[in-house]
């Protein structure tokens, strides 16, 4: 018996998110076809023409009933997979010449991601998200010539009567003297079987109320340009869960999920499928689609089903609604622009000019040892073309469908990291997929089968819309696998015609991958070292940092470990050095947030602050604090400096734990708190 008590799960991404629960049994009612255009390719995207959504989503319902009837008490659930995880690893570090400061830890240069601070330089911003509140707060703190810092305000965040949100993270745009803050709530109300005026059919069980969930992403906008008096100015509600967001200049690129929730998908075992059938001949296209309010105004349409693209090939049951929305911050009006897709969302990555989209084509299953997925899981990837400069264009497109391709396998269970498994170069996408059906914990400990990791290189193809494979690895030329056999990849970086991949079971194999011809992608180098690095970070002249765990060379997991690895020489990686902090049960920033490091780096060296909780074995030897290490790369040396503590002692919670420098500052937000130190 499994978590859900014997129930088939079925859902189509690899990380659950209860939506809502369906009705169980009853003959399925097949007799109407599916739709499926003409015009579908492979697994392409196809523009909706009017009707044509709500149709499609019609014979998603029907096929839904139709697997009830195959799997008795089979039960849906939405595929939304965020990043954010209510908390949000990860890029190269910020690089600056004299005095400067750091940034968020981003995946690409001019790419920013939302984080809990943010500073210009002077000021800086705090993002305070207690649980015990029904909205964060925006602390504003002012810094002085010395380095230290001054309280200057704090910006409740706006709150609807009926919801709690919890504040995400947010965005500094100062050209646009503009910080925009996301949030997310849910609440529960019942669901109406029929819309007021609408002739229904008379539902069989008259006493049912079907409960549903309504999740919302908030976007509040604070003018900045005098911090001291810094107040909100508008206010924006989303229907839907968030799924991710970039920053790329004045444009805020939002990815939301909306999972309609349908009365007839709630009805009683004993509804007759005639009056199932009749319901879903009633739906329109404003039944499916999300909604948006601005500045407490009526809600209002996100999308039309133009706006929206449907996947015919696409076998998942879900009708999930992924939405794209592109806000000019720089706007007076906050003029948007939005398109759709009917599908769900596992991950997101963006280059400076296009987003891309992954999800799992197939259904897996919950079962008693944890996620399965289908022998033949495959996975999509959807590219669009984000064109900032247009946005503020009457008219003006700004997000534009590109293609979509397939590859096998899918991107792990870990929404942190699969953004890093996916990287474009020179136009080209390579991803890092999993092509096991179950995680490394679930192998057999003699498990005969190689590491199931493999690397696509996808390039469009505009004539179709599609994305070509043009290479993978392993392959016949090359069968050597990207791990040994039962190992799983744990960290994954991309930089320019290199890759580096770590896969761990027992020990730690570091792999350098020559990527500089994409359609002949090669091993070129590997490591094997006790314990694993979670993530790589570049810092200088052929150096990596590792940070992850430390490990017996039976396997046996301890405490947070940051390496120094030289791979100038991409035939020979070498670990430079290596430190272990605290045992068993230690974890840094890193493990609840891919913003949970913080890198500076001028000239030869690179300065490192990382939030730790160290542990000895015992409840009183906890130690929670921002360590710092020093990177030089001229010297290639990786060395140590003392811990800053907590400001508090009884609050450990790592997740809101982030650090910033500016000149010779490190500036530790910690426990609501922001304290400044000289490094």
């Amino acid at each position: 018996m499994n978590a859900f008590m014997g129930l088939r799960v079925v859902a189509s991404a690899a990380v659950l998110a209860m939506g809502l629960l369906a009705g169980c049994g009853g003959d399925a009612d097949t007799s109407e076809p599916i739709y499926q255009p003409a015009s579908a390719t492979a697994g392409a995207l196809v523009a909706s023409q009017p009707g044509e959504l709500l149709a499609y989503v019609q014979g998603k319902l029907r096929e839904r009933q139709a697997q009830r009837k195959l799997v008795p008490d089979t039960v849906f659930v939405t595929a939304t997979t965020t990043e954010v995880q209510f908390d949000s690893v990860t890029g190269a570090p910020t690089t600056s010449t004299g005095a400067g400061r750091s940034g968020t830890t981003v995946q690409e240069q001019g790419v920013d991601e939302d984080d809990l601070i943010k500073s210009d330089g002077t000021s800086i911003y705090t993002l305070l998200r207690p649980w015990d509140a029904v909205t964060g707060k925006v602390q504003l703190h002012r810094r002085r010539a010395d380095g230290r810092v001054d309280a200057v305000g704090t910006v409740d965040l706006p709150t609807d009567a009926s919801d709690r949100y919890y504040a995400l993270g947010m965005y500094l745009a100062p050209a646009a003297q503009r910080l925009a803050v996301l949030s997310a709530s849910q609440s529960y109300y019942t669901l109406d079987i029929c819309a007021p005026g609408q002739d229904c059919p008379a539902i069989s069980v008259t006493t049912f109320a079907p409960m549903a969930t309504r999740s919302q992403v908030a976007l509040d906008l604070l003018n900045v340009s005098n911090p001291a008096a810094a107040a909100v100015t508008d206010s924006v509600r989303i229907e839907g869960r968030i799924i991710g967001s970039r920053l790329v200049g004045n444009a805020l690129v939002l990815v939301t999920q909306h999972w309609p929730q349908l009365a007839l998908e709630a009805l009683p075992a004993n509804v007759p499928d005639s009056e199932r059938e009749a319901l879903i001949a009633k739906l329109t296209a404003s039944d499916l689609l999300p909604t948006v309010r601005v500045n407490g105004a009526a809600a209002q349409p996100l999308v039309t089903d133009t706006d929206c693209y449907v996947q015919p090939k696409n076998a998942s049951y879900g009708i999930e609604i992924t939405t794209i929305t592109v806000f000019d911050l720089q706007s007076p009006s906050l003029q948007r622009s939005s398109r759709c897709f009917v599908g769900g969302t596992e991950a997101l990555y963006m280059a400076p000019a296009n987003l891309y989209l992954a999800t799992s084509r197939y259904t897996h299953e919950t079962t008693g040892a944890g996620i399965r997925f289908a022998p033949q899981t495959s996975t999509d990837v959807h590219k669009f073309a984000i064109d900032g400069a247009k946005i503020s264009q009457a008219g003006g497109l700004v997000i534009d469908y590109r293609g979509s391709g397939e590859v096998p396998g899918h991107l792990g269970w870990d929404p942190q990291k699969n953004s890093y498994r996916m990287s474009e170069w020179k136009g080209d996408l390579r991803l890092l997929s999993f092509t096991g059906e179950t995680g490394w914990g679930l192998m057999a400990e003699d498990a005969k089968t190689p590491s199931p990791a493999t690397l696509t290189t996808l390039r469009e193809r505009s004539a179709d819309r599609t994305l070509q494979i043009v290479s993978q690895l392993p392959n016949a030329q090359r069968p050597q696998a990207l791990g040994k056999p039962g190992e799983q990849v744990y960290g994954v970086r991309f930089l320019g015609d290199r890759g580096y991949v770590v896969t761990f079971r027992r020990v730690d194999p570091l792999y350098v991958l020559d990527l500089s011809h994409p359609s002949d992608p090669k091993t070129v180098g590997e490591l094997l070292i006790p314990g694993f690095s979670d993530y790589l970070f570049p810092v200088g002249d052929g150096l990596l940092l590792g940070v992850g765990r430390d490990a017996t060379e039976s396997g046996q997991v301890s405490g947070v470990k940051v390496a120094l690895f030289d791979v100038a020489d991409p035939t020979q990686p070498r670990q430079l050095n290596a430190m272990t902090f605290g045992g068993a049960g230690s974890s840094s920033g890193l493990d609840y947030s891919r913003h949970g490091i913080d890198l500076f780096t001028r000239g030869p060296l690179t300065r490192v602050a990382l939030p730790l909780v160290m542990a000895n074995g015992t409840w009183s030897g906890w130690i929670h604090g921002l360590q710092r290490l020093e990177v030089d790369a001229g010297a290639r040396t990786l060395v140590a400096k003392p811990m800053i503590p907590s400001a508090s002692a009884m609050n450990v919670d790592l997740g809101s734990d982030r650090a910033l420098q500016i000149d010779d500052h490190v500036y530790y937000f910690n426990a609501g708190q922001l304290t400044a130190t000289a490094w």
